[in-house]
């Protein structure tokens, strides 16, 4: 499907291997709020800031999720590509790993942060499949430990306020039309791009079958 042309958004895709086998995608949006297309420069600046959400320092008394992956679990470069319709991507390379010496869970199993918005409906809300953590992250019951979700959060939130101080939001990036996953009767829409207002997560492992090996 061929990308929108959205004012001033960027597409944002981190990747690399999960322990286990296999790799790991993860799709952000973000939208500049001048609404001026990001230049390289711009995009350098962007990732030293959004990049924190995989690797680095603790932003806002948050984890990176570096901190919850297994050694084997790795961040290759994230890819930034402005949605005006002629630019490619920006590969920046970001070499990580994880710092955890405990197995990897299967890797497709996945974390999500919900990417909410103030606006209510299928395209206005979001979800990222985090790359699976190391085995220290199942609570007793054997659902995510609620200190790593809350560390979770807190890591990307304060990269968003951070993001929000240089002057872009976190959001969602809706392309169009989509098929009801129930009915799969065609919804219409138009591509737009919303902010974000919030992210969540549930303490529920999800899977995520790409992965799947």
């Amino acid at each position: 499907m061929a990308l929108p042309v959205l004012p001033g958004v960027l597409r944002i895709t981190a990747g690399g291997n999960i322990g286990g086998g296999g790799r790991w995608s993860n799709t952000w949006h973000a939208q500049n709020d001048s609404l001026v297309d990001f230049t390289e420069a711009a995009i350098t600046a962007f990732d030293a800031i959004f990049k924190q959400i995989y690797t680095g320092s603790s932003v806002g008394g948050g984890t990176p999720q570096t901190g919850y992956w297994s050694t084997l679990t790795t961040l290759d470069s994230i890819a930034y590509t402005p949605l005006n319709g002629t630019s490619g991507a920006f590969l920046i390379a970001s070499p990580a790993a994880g710092i955890a010496t405990r197995d990897c869970l299967p890797p497709e199993v996945a974390e999500v942060v919900t990417v909410r918005t103030a606006a209510r409906g299928r395209q206005n809300r979001g979800r990222v499949f985090l790359p699976a953590w190391e085995s220290g992250g199942i609570s007793s019951v054997g659902h995510l430990r609620a200190d790593w979700i809350a560390a979770t959060l807190l890591q990307v939130q304060g990269v968003a306020l951070a993001l929000i101080t240089a002057g872009a939001h976190l959001g969602v990036g809706s392309y169009g039309p989509y098929k009801d996953p129930v009915t799969h009767a065609l919804v219409p829409g138009t591509p737009h791009f919303t902010a974000a207002n919030n992210f969540t997560m549930d303490d529920l492992f999800d899977v995520q079958r790409s992965r799947k090996t």
